[in-house]
């Protein structure tokens, strides 16, 4: 029988004891004016234990899907064509592929994925996935460590860090061709998330795999040399290149994608190489979207990647509709954006969706690569949710939460790598951690007869 918050610890002794612990922990953001503990939930988020096997259900299949998407560029090219006048990230990864040779594509994808989903009455949908940046594991299972001890419940396994470390570790040891291992985790020049990392870095050192935290600016220091490996300015070859950035526009931007477009004429592993990365852009998931709508889009998928009918089912079900802006009249778009669709811009991070207003501000500058997706109707939680924002015990029992959970996949077998569980009031717009107004929240198993949190 699961306890209820109470009965365990007042949500208030449960915060005051907690605040210590994630200073202590370093579990949290580094901001303008230093460290900040991360908002927290005091509620975990609890699931069937079917519901949470569908998840990682999900997330097995959609992880593979695009592992094996990002090792068929030229099938992946063709389906983003529509892409080639964008001036999104994704628009300028695929001019900057399409101008490459096939066969000088030689720099390979490791695929460390996060698929963010949300629950509905008809189970769970996609929201998107992250083959680049695709953090918050780490820490997510740092606070599940510190939780736990304090409010015993049957929280679902969630190896984040050790999973991911040992992937990184263990693939930097197979690519560092007779020399010692290096990964280096590209990083942006102000950085919030270097807890998250550090966490990471020092997990994979137990490996015994050297690393470096390097911003853009100083990995263009290195070079490219004969043998095709890249090599920092001391004379180390890295061995994986792990890119927690550059998802987004740079400044100097063609530096930049001239950059990466040396890094594709290497031997280096890459976590994710550009065609990675592009696998997990917003416009390729609309296109798989349109694909499952016709009978041959279906044969076609599953005769190039190998799905099964239910495979495909389960796919059709995972798919919220969405439309390419550009392929919409002005009335369309303002008849969608008051049905309450979003509009989606292929940038990452907060501040990058609107809705009803703001979409239609957005589109009036529209890039040929927003899309309108349709309105996920997903479950809200009624109960009592508490949660712990600079020191303060906040509780919110009006509007109702939303969470979301995204599930991690590692390698091409999209093996589970742990869990990043976001929540937020449900009349809230952003649903991230560093930008947008979410807390970092943790999920347990309903016992057969349970009790909610009051």
């Amino acid at each position: 029988m699961a306890q209820s918050l109470r009965t365990i610890a007042t949500p208030q002794q449960l915060a005051t004891t907690l605040q210590p612990l994630l200073i202590n922990a370093r579990l949290g953001l580094q901001q303008a004016k230093g460290f900040v503990p991360a908002p927290v939930s005091l509620t975990p988020w609890q699931l069937s234990s079917s519901q949470w096997q569908q998840a990682r259900t999900a997330a097995t299949l959609l992880g593979r899907l695009l592992e094996r998407i990002a090792g068929d560029p030229c099938w992946l090219l063709q389906q983003t064509r529509a892409l080639q006048d964008s001036a999104s990230v994704p628009g300028e990864i695929w001019r900057t592929l399409s101008a490459i040779e096939p066969a000088r594509l030689t720099s390979r994808n490791l695929n460390l994925s996060r698929h963010d989903l949300l629950l509905t009455a008809g189970g769970w949908r996609w929201v998107e996935s992250n083959p680049i940046a695709a953090g918050m594991g780490p820490l997510s299972a740092r606070y599940q460590q510190l939780l736990a001890p304090l409010l015993p419940l049957p929280y679902v396994d969630n190896p984040a860090l050790a999973a991911q470390a040992k992937l990184l570790a263990e693939t930097a040891i197979a690519n560092a061709a007779g020399q010692p291992a290096l990964l280096v985790m590209v990083i942006a020049e102000q950085e919030q998330n270097i807890f998250d990392q550090q966490l990471l870095t020092e997990a994979v050192r137990q490996h015994g795999v050297a690393t470096e935290r390097l911003t853009l600016n100083q990995l263009q220091q290195g070079q490219v040399r004969g043998d095709k490996g890249f090599y920092l300015t001391d004379g180390r070859r890295v061995s994986l290149l792990y890119w927690r950035t550059g998802y987004n526009p740079l400044p100097q931007a063609a530096d930049y994608w001239a950059f990466r477009t040396s890094l594709e004429h290497t031997n280096l592993l890459q976590c994710p190489n550009l065609a990675g990365q592009l696998s997990g852009s917003k416009w390729l998931q609309h296109q798989l979207g349109l694909l499952l709508q016709q009978p041959s889009g279906r044969q076609q998928l599953a005769q190039r990647f190998g799905l099964s009918p239910a495979q495909l089912q389960l796919l059709q079900q995972l798919i919220v509709p969405s439309f390419a802006v550009a392929d919409l009249t002005a009335e369309a778009v303002r008849a969608k954006l008051a049905a309450g669709y979003w509009y989606k811009t292929q940038q990452e991070g907060g501040g990058n969706v609107a809705r009803y207003a703001q979409g239609w501000q957005r589109y009036q500058h529209y890039d040929s690569a927003d899309l309108l997706m349709a309105p996920i109707n997903a479950n809200i939680r009624r109960e009592n949710v508490f949660s712990l924002k600079h020191g303060e015990l906040l509780q919110n029992n009006s509007a109702g939460q939303i969470s979301e959970l995204g599930i991690f996949t590692l390698g091409s077998a999209a093996s589970y790598g742990g869990y990043l569980c976001r929540s937020k009031a449900s009349s809230s717009l952003e649903g991230g951690i560093s930008h947008g107004a979410a807390t970092l929240d943790l999920i347990s198993l309903k016992p057969c007869c349970c009790s909610s949190f009051a």
